[in-house]
């Protein structure tokens, strides 16, 4: 099959308007080709424009895609760069998700462009962005005291009522301080103590892994996360967090079809 041929089958499988599927072989063909991918993999992230609370601004991310076996979003990673701490947060999926989307708070110093990184099994990586402005200071939390006797209580919730093949809205929480160790000195961010934060979330039906959530020091405080869980089967959901100083914490919600 010739070069030409080959970028016109893809071009053809990737999608039609009306009913009548369109093709272009050549460089044309391949940048239709390469927009309809954007289409189909591009992160969509909601959030306020204005976010009131610079500790708890509020982000919900999603890549609108099919999560089977061969072809799903294996992670979103967030990161807002002008930020003194950057890198928000990675959303591991798997097909077990059904979706791919998560919801989250987290602290902003400074606002700007937030960054979703979408990466795809088969088709590789695609970029989303939001601009959000935010009070400053949402950051520098070093000289905030830290209270180690009121953390843990993990919890879980899913809905009431489940049924085989829906893909439900699960909620989990854990009670803990987070401090990304940064106060502002003489107009600087400089580190004043060491970071103190939720650090990773694992969710398992059984012992298969569904997601793990790697997050960052800008995560809020008492995080609440919530995710997507595709209902296949009786079993025993459990989340499992673990904070910066290897602490672990475990939750867990029977289902019963």
């Amino acid at each position: 099959m010739s070069a030409a041929s080959r970028c016109t089958r893809r071009v053809l499988l990737l999608g039609g308007l009306g009913g009548l599927t369109w093709a272009v072989a050549g460089p044309s063909g391949r940048a239709w080709a390469q927009a309809a991918l954007e289409r189909e993999h591009a992160p969509r992230l909601e959030m306020p424009i204005l976010a009131e609370d610079s500790a708890a601004v509020p982000v919900q991310v999603s890549v609108e895609h099919p999560m089977e076996p061969d072809h799903f979003i294996r992670s979103i990673e967030i990161t807002l760069d002008k930020d003194p701490v950057p890198w928000k947060g990675k959303f591991n999926f798997t097909p077990g998700n059904g979706r791919a989307w998560a919801a989250f708070t987290m602290r902003s110093g400074t606002g700007g462009m937030v960054r979703a990184v979408a990466e795809c099994s088969k088709h590789g990586r695609f970029t989303g962005t939001r601009e959000v402005r935010v009070a400053e200071g949402g950051c520098a939390t070093g000289g905030a005291p830290i209270d180690r006797t009121r953390i843990g209580n993990p919890q879980l919730r899913l809905p009431s009522s489940l049924k085989a093949g829906q893909i439900v809205e699960a909620r989990t929480k854990v009670d803990h301080d987070s401090s990304t160790g940064l106060v502002m000195r003489a107009g600087k961010i400089v580190r004043e103590q060491p970071e103190f934060y939720v650090k990773d979330m694992q969710v398992f039906l059984d012992a298969e892994k569904i997601c793990e959530f790697q997050l960052g020091s800008a995560i809020s405080a008492n995080p609440l996360i919530r995710f997507p869980l595709k209902i296949t089967r009786s079993g025993m959901v459990k989340v499992v967090f673990v904070n910066s100083e290897g602490k672990r914490w475990e939750t867990s919600q029977p289902i019963r079809l």
